[in-house]
């Protein structure tokens, strides 16, 4: 059977978009298995990791705050709190800035949860990434040109 690529046809380990899923699976593997030891997924520690940092500078930071910083599916980051809220890793309160949306706020077990995985997430990444050497940051530039 002849593989309908006519760019790739007799290789397709040259595909950037190939490239790019496999260096992106085998980073999140790591994330995800690293996390799971703490009892977090990545998803719920993205959305506590933002709701974290949006609050130094906001103290009523909205869903829809959280979702926009993280580029997340405002639905998928209303899920991720609930489960958070059960969980008894953040709160929702009266947003007095803007009756139509609650705001946000790490509970203390939210806050040790971050306190502990930022920290592992944070090596991951320097051991990851750092195999990029001095072209680290020209990598960064490079994803903030896709983005």
């Amino acid at each position: 059977m002849e593989f309908p690529s006519p760019r790739f046809k007799s290789d397709a380990g040259a595909s950037t978009g190939l490239i790019f899923i496999r260096a992106y699976n085998k980073w999140h593997t790591t994330i995800k298995n690293a996390l799971r030891k703490l009892g977090i997924t990545h998803p719920q520690f993205v959305v506590m990791t933002v709701l974290n940092f949006l609050s130094q500078s906001d103290d009523f930071v909205s869903q829809t705050n959280v979702a926009r910083m993280a580029d997340m599916d405002v639905m998928s980051v209303s899920q991720i709190l609930r489960t958070l809220e059960a969980k008894g890793y953040l709160a929702r309160m009266e947003n007095p800035n803007d009756t139509r949306a609650n705001a946000l706020r790490l509970l203390d077990k939210g806050q040790e949860a971050i306190r502990l995985a930022l920290p592992v997430v944070e090596r991951i990444d320097d051991e990851f990434f750092g195999r990029l050497s001095g072209d680290e940051e020209a990598f960064r530039d490079y994803l903030h040109r896709l983005i």
